[in-house]
Parts: C-alpha cells; structure tokens; sequence
C-alpha cells in the first residue's frame, strides 16, 4: 500500500451475482481530513483518496465514461448523487484489453461495486431507472446498450440499432441517435431500453466527421434538445423531435463551439472558398436559429467557465461585448484580444483573450497578465502581472487554478489568492498532477488523475 493513500480493497465483504458479474464491495471507513504539507492555511484537507489498484486490474488507469472504455482519453468521473462513477481500463497501444466500471462512495471514497465494462463507448450521465446507460458500437462484440444498476452494479444489455453513435436520458426517457454522421443520415429516437423508439423516430439534421468527440454531446432539456458537433449546431423539439434549426459547415461555412446563457450558440465563422480554414469572425445565434450578433476578426474565446449570473450579462464576440436578448453591442476593450508574435512554432495571429465568466466578471488571460473586467461596463475590475494557468472550475466567487504542479483558488472580484496547495503533497506519488475537476463545491472538491481519485474538504476550525 503507498503511504497516504487510502485502499478501498482491505477489509471487504465481496458477493458475485449472477447477472453482470458485478462485485459488490463494502467497509466500515473513517474518514479523517489530512492537512496538505506546506499548504495555504485557507487550503482544503484530503478527505480520502482511492488509487486506481482498488479495480484489481494490472496496469490500469482511470477513464472517464463519458468517453467509454475502448479508448483510453482521460480520467474522470459521472458523479449521480453519492456515487462517483469511473473507468479503470488497461492500456493496449491504441485500444484497452480490460476494464472494469467502479462505484465510489462519494463520502467515504470506499468501493461499492466494480463490473466488467469492456467494449463501451460512452456512458451517459443521467440515470434511467436508476441505471447508468452506456453503448457499445456497431464494432463492439455485441451493439447496444449496456445498464449498470447504481446500487448493485449488475449489468444488463439491450439491442438497438447497430449504428447508434449518441445516447442521453431526459424527461424520463431514453433519447438515441444512429446513422451515418458523414452522410447527414441520421435519425433520432425516444424511447425506453426495452424499446428505443416506442415513442418516435425521426430524421436529425446533424452532419459531422467520425473522427470528433461526438459520444456525449447529446444533450435534452424539458423543452428542446440539441446535438453540436464541430460540423454544426442541431436543435429539435424535446416532445417531438421535430427539427427547430440548424448550421451546416460545409453550407454556412460555421465552426460550433459552444451554447452559453440566454439560449444562444456560438460559432465561429471561415472562409469555406478559400485556401486556409483560418477564422474570419464569430456569430451568436438566437434561441430560433437567428443571428444575434457578429464580431469580425479572427480573435476565439475559449471559455474554461462559463456561468454568467443572468442574461442580462453580454455575451462577448471578439473584443466586444453584445446584449444577450438584443444583440446590440455595449462596449469594446482592446484587453478582450491579444496580438501573438510568431514564434519558431506558431505564425504571428490575434487571439482571444477571455478565459472564463463567472457572475458578471470575465477573466481575460494575455502573454504575461491576466485581468478582471466587468462584463456589464467593461472597465477592469483588477491585475495580475503573471498568466492564471488552467481554470479548473467554479466555487462561488472563486476559481480553482492549476499551475506549475499546484492547486489554488483565486477570488474574481479582487484577483485575490485565496490559498494555494501542491499537488505533490497531496498523494504519495511526486508525478500525480491532480488536474482533473470532477465535482464539488463549498470548499469540497473531487479532483482525479490517471492513478488517483481524492475529495478535499475544508479542514475543521
């Protein structure tokens, strides 16, 4: 056992069952909060870690779900209440030749169940029926869909269409896409997993390139659903599936990127005539399909976090900000973009600056500044003479950076460090960069790696 790291495998009652082959594990375990060496003393503790040996499998790492376990592209979990859902899959050059999906308990960081899970391509992350739902491809052993019970781990499987490429559940039902993406001949289903289409089938006006991350991007809410993939953005009717609009990028010469508040979609736009794909513009689209507004220039905003407080924060396109029910542009600031020399690497292009929303604050993040600015009058809130690093994710008024081997959280409204804490001490192996947000919240955070999943937690007093 590696000193400081908490095995979830001693000490275990282990029933097999029949269907699934599920092992249910159990322990009566405390969980004591560890202060992290060197830390901030504002740093959270670790509250338990689990290393990724607990699968019983031999050179395995963590994968995520999401993305299944035949391909190996990640360490993450689906959390469902007080479940932390993850992937130990075993490495075999570009495939897996093992893997096993674990169950684990989010307050005590203890295996409840671990089942085989070979030949899964992406895992949804609402349950139905208190069953985890993932898919097995047109080239898996046997197509479909695969069930996992939360509370036993006992899998089951259900027959579909061979060619089904996406799953979500929503308004308690299953939602299915199958087809031929490169071909724009798609169809979308609703239904149950005893019957996928007991409610309707109809066309999907989707068009993309198998090569994309396309697995998880279904996505339904109570009124209307929407399927985006870099070829374009797709909107249907939730009830229905009836089409509501849709970009095409060899038709509208549009990228998609992103949906934000205010049911809008962001795009951006290339000249499909011309030699290059570089980046002419960006356009927001209305929740109808209509353009609300466009930015001409070449400047992409990635958005690590993107949680404005309401619509009545602009969206930003470029170096200017636009009302999100109008489209009428409020103001400009040359701190939204940034001129990049060329390098041995890169040619010399003008890039987006701004790195997350939180509230009514936007961070924007040039070569060696980053600067807080208000988003409803664009006039800069704070500086940082140094570049942020990785946003992570939100906690309140907070973010959670990664960089240079350490774990902080930096107020937005001020630019503030709150406390900071390496990566290092965190767990027993020096390499371990635990740079994977999983979950939390409050001063709780499940943060995971390829060899580790751990739960920080404020320490008492």
């Amino acid at each position: 056992m590696k000193p400081g790291t908490q095995l979830a495998v001693a000490a275990v009652v282990a029933v097999v069952t029949v269907s699934g082959a599920a092992v249910v594990l159990t322990k009566d375990r405390t969980t004591t909060i560890k202060r992290i060496t060197d830390a901030s003393a504002a740093a959270p503790g670790v509250a338990w870690s689990v290393d990724v040996s607990v699968s019983g499998l031999d050179g395995a790492v963590f994968a995520d779900p999401r993305t299944g376990s035949m391909f190996s592209w990640g360490a993450n979990s689906i959390r469902i209440d007080q479940l932390l859902l993850t992937l130990a899959v075993v490495p075999d050059d570009l495939t897996t030749s093992n893997a096993v999906m674990l169950a684990i308990d989010a307050d005590t960081g203890g295996v409840r169940w671990r089942a085989p899970a070979v030949d899964l391509a992406a895992c949804a992350e609402e349950p139905l029926d208190g069953q985890l739902v993932c898919q097995v491809p047109s080239f898996g052993e046997r197509p479909g869909l695969t069930t996992f019970d939360l509370e036993t781990g006992t899998s089951r499987h259900f027959d579909t269409d061979p060619y089904l490429f996406a799953t979500t559940m929503a308004n308690g039902s299953l939602y299915l896409a199958e087809g031929s993406l490169e071909d724009a001949d798609v169809r979308l289903h609703r239904g149950t997993l005893e019957d996928y289409d007991a409610d309707w089938s109809v066309p999907l006006d989707v068009r993309g390139s198998w090569e994309e991350q396309y697995a998880d991007q279904l996505k339904v809410d109570p009124e209307t659903g929407h399927l985006d993939l870099t070829g374009s953005f797709t909107t249907f009717d939730a009830q229905t599936g009836t089409g509501l609009w849709s970009t095409d990028v060899l038709d509208d010469c549009v990228i998609a990127q992103y949906r934000t508040a205010g049911d809008l979609a962001v795009a951006t736009n290339f000249d499909c005539d011309g030699s290059s794909s570089d980046v002419t513009g960006t356009t927001a689209y209305s929740g109808d399909g209509e353009v609300l507004a466009t930015y001409e220039g070449p400047a992409e905003h990635y958005l690590a976090v993107d949680e404005p407080a309401d619509a009545s924060v602009p969206v930003v396109l470029g170096d200017t900000a636009f009302d999100r029910a109008t489209g009428e542009e409020l103001w400009s600031s040359e701190l939204l973009v940034f001129d990049r020399p060329a390098d041995e690497w890169n040619e010399a292009r003008t890039v987006g600056t701004l790195t997350a929303v939180v509230d009514h604050i936007g961070i924007a993040s040039r070569e060696q500044q980053t600067v807080g600015i208000d988003l409803h009058s664009g006039e800069q809130l704070w500086t940082s003479e140094d570049r942020i690093g990785s946003i992570l994710a939100r906690d309140g008024d907070a973010v959670l950076i990664s960089k240079n081997g350490e774990l902080s959280a930096v107020d937005v409204r001020t630019g503030t460090q709150l406390w900071s804490a390496e990566f290092s001490n965190m767990l027993a192996e020096e390499s371990n960069s635990m740079d994977t947000y999983v979950d939390g919240g409050d001063g709780t955070y499940f943060l995971q790696t390829g060899s580790a999943l751990a739960r920080l937690d404020p320490l008492p007093g």
